[in-house]
Formats: C-alpha cells, structure tokens, sequence
C-alpha cells in the first residue's frame, strides 16, 4: 500500500510539474519549453565518444505512446543534418527499464536511426543518471508492463579540457526542432 501511495504521490507531482510548464509562462511571459543552462555533470556515459555534442533521452525500449513517435520525428530530423553537423552531435537513448537482453536499448535506439546509440546501465548506475537528469520514472499504474517517465530531451557539449556541460533542455512535444538546431550551430561555434 505504501509503495502504490508513493507511486500516485510521484505521478501527481509530475503531473502538477507539467500544469506549471503550461501554466507559468501566460503569468511571466517566459517560454519554459526549452530551458538554456551550464550545469557540469560528471557522468562517463554521456560523451564517451568523439562526438562534441549529445542529445540524451530517456525512456525504455518498447516504449510505443512515448518513445517511438519522440524518437521517430528525431530519427527523420537527423537525416536532415548536414554531414558535418552528424559529425560532432549524436543522440543516446538511456533505458529506465534495466531489461535482461542488455543490447536491446541500442536495438530500439539503432530502429530510429543507425547512429542514436542506446544505453544499458545497471540499476545503482541508472538512478546516478536519472538523479543527474531529474528524470522521473515509475511502474504506470494503469499498465505493469509500462513506465510512465519524463521525456525532456537534454543537449550535453563537451568543452576544450573534456568535461561535460548540460547546456539546454526541451520539455514540450513535439519538440521545436528548429531552435534545436539553432543551438547546435551556436554550440558547435561556440
């Protein structure tokens, strides 16, 4: 009883959290569907790679209401890139389910697009990540086999000494992929 208490208590936060998002910005006049920061995360899985910038999203594989159509219109929208753009900007997708087959989130990453690489991470690992991120996630009430999870979708950038730096947010669906794009030339020019 106690844990399906915290549960709901999770979901009407987050719930509560997304109102805000839509409420808050008619009160200042600020846009909170992208968020711009430089936060520094200490995390090795994030640009591991040769790549200068990471798009991160979290989610699990089989996700079918949340992930696949994200993932989709990102996937069609990283075909548009220029060469030299897919050069330095990838795209990781973290799994929040922690399956068995521990190559399935690259296989579900892989369908959308050949170079978004998914990501196995053992559960101590996974809440490190999350905790990082403020990703929430929880088992869906309504449905055991599903995870009800945040699907912010975040912009890492590697600086000169090797170190990561959280540099943008984007909170609402569909995302603008155009001042997406727009921040990456900036970053990339940086």
């Amino acid at each position: 009883m106690k844990k399906k208490l915290t549960a709901v208590f999770i979901i009407l936060l987050a719930i509560m959290s997304s109102i805000l998002i839509i409420i808050l910005p008619s009160f200042f006049g600020k846009d909170l569907s992208h968020v711009t920061l430089k936060q520094e995360i200490s995390l090795e899985h994030i640009l591991d790679t040769h790549k200068e910038l990471e798009l991160v999203f979290f989610g699990y594989a089989g996700c079918r209401d949340v992930c696949t159509p994200r993932l989709e219109k990102l996937g069609l929208w990283y075909k548009t890139l220029s060469q030299q753009t897919k050069s330095s900007l990838g795209l990781k997708f973290f799994d929040l389910s922690t399956p068995e087959d521990k190559t399935l989130p690259d296989s579900f990453a892989k369908a959308f697009h050949q170079d978004f690489e998914g990501i196995y991470l053992p559960k101590d690992d996974l809440l490190r990540y999350t905790r990082t991120f403020n990703v929430y996630f929880s088992p869906s009430l309504m449905d055991e086999t599903e995870i009800d999870h945040t699907t912010h979708l975040y912009l890492v950038k590697k600086d000169a000494h090797g170190k990561n730096h959280l540099r943008s947010i984007y909170t609402t669906f569909p995302y603008d992929l155009i001042q997406i794009q727009a921040d990456i030339e900036d970053l990339l020019n940086e």
